[in-house]
């Protein structure tokens, strides 16, 4: 009787252990699986992960399949094969395998790591994995970053952008190729709203009284909203982490979300519940500290962070640790008396790189010498931390055939040949210059290092005086009858040279961009070309934009 009640408690152990399939909790939230092939099916594969858990999926009818780099079919799979897949839902959307029987060679490009930047540091970039892990990688002058396909400078990279890592060594720290998910991860709006229903079967939840922040202030936006959240996310409330399970008990409470647009489609991808009372500043950060997790603002105010606070920065969900002191931000601040933890910190600030790995400068000036190949100002200024320092000496700049050069005056492009032969500078000692009282133009340009990437010149200097640095996000673009494109502004911010910080707008600005140069990935653009939603960074003298960066 014993031999028997063991040889059936060995049945039920072996078929368990066979049949330890993944929860809710597993790939299907963190959106890939690595492991090996247990079994293969007609349109299935099971995959057992590296912990020992197996998992059947699906195969997606248009999803990339791989061996080596080259697409193959399902049945190029063999059971036992390592491999490493994304997933949609439940579904695998790629799928990637090596045939090589030497584990350290891969094919150039071959190893892969995905993640999100959690810090840039000139050529350091550390990556936190899905998994919650972090690693550091670093670039070279021969990585190469894309963005919807094309090519884009190294400076382009964000702090909470999502990316792929391709590397040509299986041991090497060095990245051989980026890929930069597009817009889908920048967050689109900040809601408030109040739980109707939360549905932890589809990850949904239903809000009411739903309103979302622009321009400072919280403006109504539905009665009711149904959307989606990602659960892989934490969730707090009153800066204490709370399950998902647990959601629908707090019906009735407030949560503040923030939201993007994935392939046409809504979704929350951070939220806090609030505890207890809401208080709003506008203030600057004079001390982080990070071993209290707390933040000290300029009015004296401490007020503690946590996992779940909602930081949101340059548009994109960031860590903690993307806090800096003497940053200006809005913080949604929930407690009562002494005692508050911040459930969202929106920081204001932005510039003209992204991060220290970006070289790009903004010069304005006369242009004195034009060269084949070079271009020197003289009494020229340099756009320095949101404000024009200028400089009595002389800089000397360089150009090529990919530079962009657009004349005012004219207002069309010209070559760098024609750049060079024209009369934009001039010899003022030379008698025909005299004759035809011709003048040195001036300039103003944007530069990556010394390399001129976009000029604009013009007969007559603009009056710095007037001009201010503005950020915000388009809300609107027209081809207007009477004064040509323009484009209205919400969540403005100006820059205060008196007060040293930014100061947020509290409604919408319209600023004219006839005449403005635009650039976007270090290349001039027209205004036409701008969309709904693209941040800027721009000098404007009020109503007139004069450089415009898309950010």
């Amino acid at each position: 009787m014993r031999r028997i009640i063991l040889f059936i408690l060995c049945i039920f152990l072996i078929l368990g252990t066979a049949s330890s399939y993944g929860d809710d909790n597993g790939p299907y939230r963190n959106g890939y699986i690595e492991g090996y092939i247990k079994e293969r099916l007609e349109n299935q594969l099971q995959i057992e992960e590296y912990d020992g858990t197996v998992h059947q999926l699906s195969v997606d009818d248009k999803a990339s399949l791989v061996i080596d780099n080259i697409p193959v079919g399902i049945m190029e799979f063999k059971p036992g094969m390592e491999v490493y897949g994304e997933l949609q839902g439940r579904k695998l959307i790629y799928l990637e395998s090596y045939s090589t029987d030497n584990p350290g060679y891969i094919p150039p490009g071959g190893k892969m790591r995905i993640g999100t930047i959690k810090k840039i540091d000139r050529d350091m970039l550390v990556v936190k994995n899905p998994m919650g892990g972090e690693e550091t990688f670093f670039t070279s002058e021969g990585t190469i970053a894309l963005k919807k396909g094309q090519n884009i400078s190294l400076g382009s990279l964000y702090e909470g952008d999502r990316v792929k890592l391709y590397f040509d060594e299986i041991d090497t720290p060095y990245i051989n190729r980026i890929e930069v998910e597009g817009d889908s991860v920048l967050i689109q709006d900040l809601y408030r709203g109040k739980i109707t229903m939360a549905d932890q079967l589809e990850d949904v939840i239903t809000l009411e009284n739903v309103e979302v922040l622009h321009n400072g202030e919280w403006e109504d936006l539905a009665n009711g909203l149904r959307i989606s959240y990602d659960a892989s996310i934490p969730l707090y409330a009153g800066g204490q982490k709370i399950s998902y399970k647990n959601l629908k008990y707090y019906k009735g409470r407030t949560v503040y979300a923030a939201v993007k647009n994935s392939f046409g489609k809504d979704k929350i991808e951070k939220m806090v519940v609030k505890s207890r009372y809401e208080t709003v500043y506008s203030q600057k950060i004079a001390d982080v500290n990070w071993y209290t997790e707390e933040i000290e603002l300029g009015n004296n105010k401490n007020i503690s962070i946590h996992e779940g606070t909602i930081i949101i920065k340059n548009g994109r969900l960031a860590d903690s640790y993307g806090i800096n002191v003497n940053q200006d931000a809005l913080v949604v601040a929930d407690g009562r008396g002494s005692t508050s933890s911040a459930n969202v910190i929106y920081v204001y600030n932005e510039g003209i790189n992204n991060s220290n790995i970006g070289q790009n400068l903004v010069y304005t000036g006369r242009l004195d010498t034009i060269l084949s190949d070079t271009v020197t100002l003289k009494s020229f200024y340099l756009l320095d931390r949101n404000e024009w320092e200028s400089f009595e000496g002389e800089k000397e700049l360089y150009y090529d055939h990919d530079t962009m050069i657009f004349d005012l005056e004219e207002m069309e492009y010209v070559s760098p040949g024609e750049f060079y032969s024209k009369d934009y500078a001039v010899d003022e000692d030379s008698s025909r210059v005299k004759k035809n009282n011709l003048k040195d133009w001036y300039g103003c340009i944007y530069a990556d290092g010394d390399r001129i990437s976009s000029i604009v010149v013009q007969k007559k200097m603009d009056s710095l005086l007037r001009q201010r640095i503005t950020t915000g996000s388009v809300e609107s673009i027209v081809n207007d009858s009477m004064v040509g494109w323009t484009i209205t502004l919400q969540d403005g911010k100006d820059w205060s040279s008196h007060n040293d910080k930014w100061i947020s707008k509290s409604i919408s600005t319209r600023i004219n961009l006839e005449k403005a140069m635009i650039v976007k990935d270090g290349k001039m653009i027209t205004a036409e070309e701008l969309q709904p939603r693209d941040r800027l960074y721009m000098v404007r003298d009020d109503f007139i934009g004069k450089i415009v960066i898309v950010k």
